[in-house]
């Protein structure tokens, strides 16, 4: 576990740039919309979150991890979803340094199956984690 780092935090303008690329609606639109923004803004601090000077997520690989879940389980967006929250992720792990490596029997097939068990909450954010952890390279 990676921690005690000032991480470089993906904001809502780079949400909607990712998800305009994912869904071909345009980033002002979707940033008009009241539920897409504060969905999306609700899921992307949840990384940073702490109490007392203690991170909820102290690890980089929790924090790489949740955001991702919360993107995909907050479900902003009219479709598109798990594509975009996938994609904000591996923009966080490498805006970071870092790279999501795939193992040995991943494929675009198992890859979606995960999230939509993230998603239809057949697997834990626990699990997901560990799941992204196996995953996360120094570049």
């Amino acid at each position: 576990m990676r921690v005690s780092r000032e991480w470089r935090y993906l904001e809502i303008g780079d949400f909607l740039l990712i998800a305009e690329a994912v869904t071909g609606i345009p980033a002002e639109v979707l940033g008009e919309s009241d539920r897409v923004v504060s969905q999306a803004d609700s899921a992307l601090h949840v990384p940073q979150s702490g109490f007392a000077g203690t991170e909820v997520y102290p690890g980089f690989e929790d924090k790489a991890a949740i955001l991702c879940a919360r993107l995909i389980q907050n479900h902003p967006l009219p479709d598109g979803n798990k594509r975009t929250a996938f994609l904000c992720m591996i923009e966080f792990i490498e805006r970071n340094g870092f790279r999501l490596r795939s193992r040995p029997g991943d494929s675009p097939s198992s890859i979606a199956d995960v999230l939509v068990g993230l998603a239809a909450h057949t697997m834990s954010e626990q699990d997901f984690i560990v799941w992204v952890t196996g995953r996360i390279r120094e570049d």
